[in-house]
C-alpha cells in the first residue's frame, strides 16, 4: 500500500486554492476584504510588499511543481512549473494596468519573480543532492 497516496492526491487540489487566492490577490481592487486585508498588513511597507509578492508565487511554483511531478519526471516538472508561474506573475502583474486602485510596478513584477527563481534554485539543489544520493548508494 502507496502512504504517499493521500498527499499526492491533494497536491492538484492545493495548487488550484492557492493559483485562486493569488489571482485573486493581484487581480482584484482592494475593495475585496482578503485583498484590502493583505495589502493594509503585509502590504503596508515597500519590504513586507516585496515579501508577500515573493512568498506568494514562490509557493506557487512550489505547488505547481509538486502537482506536475505527478505527471511528469522531476526534471521536466521543475522548467515546466516555473514557465507556468513566471506567465501568470508576470501576466496578472501587467493586468493591474486596467484594474481600479491598482497599479503595475517593476519592484512587485521582480519580487514576483525573485519568489519563482528562488524555490526553483532550492528544488534544483534539493534535487540535484537526491540525486547524487542515489548514486553513492548504488557503488
Amino acid at each position: 500500500m502507496d502512504n504517499h497516496l493521500p498527499w499526492r492526491a491533494l497536491r492538484p487540489l492545493l495548487l488550484l486554492v492557492w493559483g485562486v487566492f493569488a489571482l485573486v490577490l493581484t487581480t482584484q481592487t482592494d475593495q475585496i476584504p482578503v485583498v484590502g486585508l493583505m495589502v493594509s498588513t503585509i502590504g503596508s511597507t515597500e519590504w513586507g510588499a516585496t515579501l508577500g509578492h515573493a512568498g506568494l508565487f514562490g509557493t506557487l511554483a512550489a505547488l505547481a511543481y509538486l502537482a506536475l511531478t505527478i505527471y511528469l519526471p522531476v526534471r521536466r516538472a521543475l522548467p515546466l512549473a516555473m514557465m507556468l508561474v513566471l506567465t501568470l506573475a508576470t501576466t496578472t502583474e501587467l493586468y493591474q494596468v486596467v484594474v481600479a486602485g491598482r497599479s503595475s510596478s517593476l519592484p512587485d513584477l521582480l519580487a514576483n519573480w525573485l519568489g519563482i527563481v528562488l524555490v526553483g534554485f532550492i528544488i534544483d539543489l534539493h534535487s540535484a543532492g537526491n540525486l547524487a544520493l542515489e548514486r553513492r548508494d548504488e557503488c
